[in-house]
C-alpha cells in the first residue's frame, strides 16, 4: 500500500470513529440539555463528518490504483479534511454553545466540500479520458 493511500484511509477512519463517538454522546449525554435547533445543527455535523470520513477512506483506496493522477487529484482529501474540520467544528460548536457567529465559518468548509468534490470528478473525469486514450491505441 501506498504511504499517502495508507494515511487518508487512516484519517478517514479516525474521522468516521470520531463521527460515531460525538454521535453517541449527542444522543445519549446531550440530548436532554439541547433545544430541537441545535440538535439538528449538531446531528447535520455528525452525518457530514460520516459521509466525508467515508470519502477519505475512499480515496485512500484510489490512490493505491495504479492511475495516472493529475496532481489535483492530490489537493481533494486535504480540501476534504479541512472542510470537515471548518464546516462540522463550527457546527459542533455553535449546537453546544452561544457561538452563534461561528454560523458564517460554516459555509467556508462547505465551500472546500465543493471544491473536493468538484475537483474529484474532474480528475475522475481526467482518468477516464485517459484510459480511453490509452484503448484507442
Amino acid at each position: 500500500m501506498k504511504t499517502t493511500a495508507g494515511y487518508w484511509i487512516g484519517v478517514g477512519s479516525i474521522l468516521a470513529f470520531l463521527s460515531v463517538l460525538v454521535g453517541a454522546l449527542g444522543a445519549h449525554w446531550l440530548d436532554p440539555v439541547m433545544d430541537m435547533d441545535s440538535k439538528d445543527t449538531y446531528e447535520t455535523s455528525v452525518r457530514f463528518q460520516m459521509f466525508h470520513s467515508v470519502a477519505l477512506i475512499l480515496i485512500g483506496i484510489i490512490l493505491n490504483f495504479k492511475f495516472e493522477f493529475n496532481r489535483l487529484f492530490f489537493y481533494i482529501p486535504w480540501l476534504i479534511l479541512a472542510g470537515t474540520v471548518i464546516f462540522c467544528g463550527s457546527l459542533y460548536t455553535i449546537s453546544l454553545s452561544s457561538f452563534n457567529w461561528l454560523g458564517a465559518v460554516a459555509p467556508f468548509g462547505a465551500l472546500l466540500f465543493i471544491f473536493g468534490w468538484l475537483l474529484l470528478a474532474f480528475s475522475a473525469f481526467n482518468i477516464a479520458r485517459q484510459n480511453q486514450n490509452k484503448d484507442d491505441r
